[in-house]
């Protein structure tokens, strides 16, 4: 009896070292995983917004112009001249990219003038009430919105009798970013609120060219 007793405190021995070996190996394995599967920071948005996959539009008019009435601010809350794809770039690339006089049609001899005129291109930056204390602390909160605006008139105008006719057109656009949001992130929210600027002002202004000016249009 008492050799049998004495047997039994070996069988429940315990093995600390080999314990520990087993949580740290299972540790590097979930971390393993984790960095196989996290995705890297994606770096800064350096793309030009562009119009050049559009159909040009062939206009019956000696020439195209751009007014630009609207200056730029550089101070805040306007952040602009610090947006690559900004308003006054979009209407320029537009302007570009979209418009062609086409000689030999009546408009073309007469001299007429299409002007497309920028009156507000303005982008904003202003911070967003934020809540703080404890529950705050432990919430990751927008504090920052960014707002844009394009407003584009564009008139046909005879050399001798003066506007003939024309539209105006005023998209506007948004985005909150949060606060945890790394300077990356930020541009690529500024970024896509341009896109959308750009993609809105296209389908406007073509919209209402050719339902208001739609007898230049040669093609």
């Amino acid at each position: 009896m008492s050799s049998a007793a004495a047997t039994t405190p070996s069988s429940r021995r315990k093995y600390p070292a080999l314990e520990r070996l087993v949580v740290m190996l299972a540790a590097s394995l979930l971390l393993a995983g984790c960095l196989a599967t996290t995705a890297p920071p994606q770096g800064p948005v350096n793309a030009t917004l562009t119009f050049g996959h559009t159909e040009v539009m062939a206009l019956d008019v000696a020439e195209i112009d751009l007014a630009e009435a609207w200056q730029q601010p550089g101070q805040p809350p306007h952040i602009g001249h610090l947006v690559p794809n900004n308003p006054v770039r979009i209407i320029r690339t537009w302007t570009r990219d979209r418009l062609r006089a086409v000689p030999g049609g009546p408009g073309a001899a007469d001299g007429s003038l299409l002007r497309v005129t920028l009156l507000d291109g303005s982008v904003t930056e202003k911070p967003l009430p934020v809540e703080k204390g404890v529950e705050g602390f432990f919430k990751d909160q927008a504090d920052t919105r960014i707002e844009a605006v394009c407003e584009v008139a564009v008139d046909l105008i005879d050399p001798v009798t003066g506007r003939i006719g024309g539209i105006s057109v005023k998209v506007e656009g948004k985005r909150d970013i949060l606060e945890s949001a790394s300077l990356n992130e930020r541009d690529r929210i500024r970024f896509a609120l341009m896109e959308e600027i750009a993609t809105s002002l296209n389908q406007e202004l073509e919209n209402g060219i050719r339902a208001e000016l739609g007898y230049i249009i040669r093609r």
